[in-house]
């Protein structure tokens, strides 16, 4: 049979060989360069990220303007990098986050996610002004 202490202290020794998990990991996912969040955290606007691995955004075309999308982040390419920006009033999204919240304001049902409000289309959520 083993000494107890000594299973301790292996115990204690493969905990403290685990990585460290600081604050910001455990809110945000990481692909590569690529930050994603959990929990429904947003990030700021002017956050910027160099690339998106494929099938994980899609792009938007507002007006001749190009945007992406990812999970109820929009992005805009500037300078070489995906910028974080406002959502884009007009854009239509196939999938919004699940976990929006349906609003309804003078009878019109608006899906609300982390303050961005879309309506439902036919051919998916529009984002509109809040109302």
């Amino acid at each position: 049979m083993k000494n107890p202490l000594f299973l301790l202290i292996i115990g204690v020794s493969a905990l403290l060989a685990l990585p460290k998990v600081s604050s910001a990991d455990e809110r945000w996912g990481h692909h590569g360069e690529h930050h994603y969040f959990h929990y429904r955290q947003h990030p700021h606007f002017g956050l910027q990220v160099s690339a998106f691995y494929p099938n994980e955004y899609y792009p938007i075309l507002i007006g001749g303007s190009r945007y992406y999308y990812d999970d109820g982040i929009y992005y805009d390419y500037v300078g070489g990098n995906y910028v974080v920006v406002a959502p884009p009033a007009g854009a239509v999204v196939r999938v919004i986050p699940a976990d929006f919240q349906p609003v309804v304001i003078n009878g019109t049902t608006y899906y609300v996610d982390n303050g961005t409000y879309y309506v439902r289309t036919p051919d998916g959520y529009r984002v509109v002004p809040r109302p």
